[in-house]
Formats: structure tokens, sequence, C-alpha cells
């Protein structure tokens, strides 16, 4: 199983780190592992001043969606349900999505890949991306965040369920909420 770096501790480039694990994943992007590409991918999709308190170098769904279908030939969009604690924040930010369940989406095959957008259980204004599939009949996750304990990178797939209150469950403790929004990529 293929193994991908980790977004550095501290950053907020977790955005940047799902376009190019699913960039490498499909082989649409060679340089595999190169910090410089993802570096270069986040300087576009940042959410940059905003007058609703969200950090400016968090990344922004809608340039993420952007890139992937301008510059990736992979077709995106932003998906934000109606109940999403996000639908507000959205808003603030004019960032417009579809009502579309992400994950039911990614389970029945209609989309292979999906970024799920996460907050935090300490924060619902701390905001994580993570690349997700749907195979052998289990949803699965690169998380950028999984630095193990041991200091080395080794992002690969894991195995989640969503609890009934949106909670990402996985085999290690995770802080992660999911927030019914994402990006859905054709």
């Amino acid at each position: 199983m293929r193994s991908y770096i980790s977004q550095p501790k501290g950053s907020m480039s977790c955005g940047a780190y799902s376009i190019a694990y699913y960039l490498w994943q499909t082989g649409k992007a060679q340089c595999i592992n190169d910090r410089t590409f993802v570096a270069d991918i986040y300087k576009k999709i940042q959410v940059g001043s905003n007058n609703i308190g969200i950090h400016e170098a968090y990344s922004n769904p809608e340039k993420m969606s952007k890139e992937l279908s301008d510059n990736w030939n992979s077709h995106s969009y932003v998906c934000i349900l109606s109940d999403s604690p996000l639908r507000k924040l959205a808003k603030g930010l004019n960032i417009s999505g579809v009502d579309i369940n992400v994950l039911d989406n990614v389970k029945s095959c209609v989309n292979k890949y999906a970024i799920i957008l996460c907050s935090s259980e300490k924060s619902a204004r701390a905001l994580h991306y993570i690349l997700i599939k749907y195979e052998d009949n289990t949803f699965k996750m690169l998380n950028s965040s999984a630095i193990y304990g041991n200091g080395i990178d080794n992002v690969v797939w894991e195995n989640f369920i969503i609890e009934s209150n949106g909670k990402l469950k996985l085999e290690r403790d995770t802080p992660y909420i999911y927030t019914d929004a994402g990006i859905l990529i054709e």
C-alpha cells in the first residue's frame, strides 16, 4: 500500500494535501510526495481576507473545486446539506453549494472520491479536509494530519465510520466531526 506525506503540524494546508492525494492516487500528477507541489496548490485555494472571522489561511472549498475542475480535468462541486452547521459560514464566504449528500454519492458509487469537510470536537471553526472513497463496503480516508506518534510520514487509507453524532470513528482516536459538507469529484 502506497503511503503519502502528511501536512506539517500546525499547518492549515489540509485542503491542498487532500487535492494532492487525489491527484497522486489517480495518477493525474506525477510529483508524488512533493511538498513544493502541495504548497503551490495551497497558495491558490486559501480563503484570504474575510469579515466573518475565519482564518485567511484556511482552504476555501469553492477554490478547491475550481482548482480540480480548471487545472486537473476533474470536474468537482461543493455540496452542503441544508441542515449543515457550515451553511451560515458558507453564506458568509459567498460559497454556493448543491444540496447533495456527499457520503451517499460516494457509497452508491456515483462518485469514487470526495473531500469531506470536518470540524473539531474542540472548535466548530477548526475546519479540516479529508479525501475519502468507498471500497469493499467500507468508507476509507486519507487524513493529511495522520502522523502516528513516530514522526514518520505514513498517510495511508484507513477505514472509518461516521457515528450518529457525526464523529469520525477509526481504529485510533480522532477529534473530527463530519459537517454534512464536502466536495464531490467526478
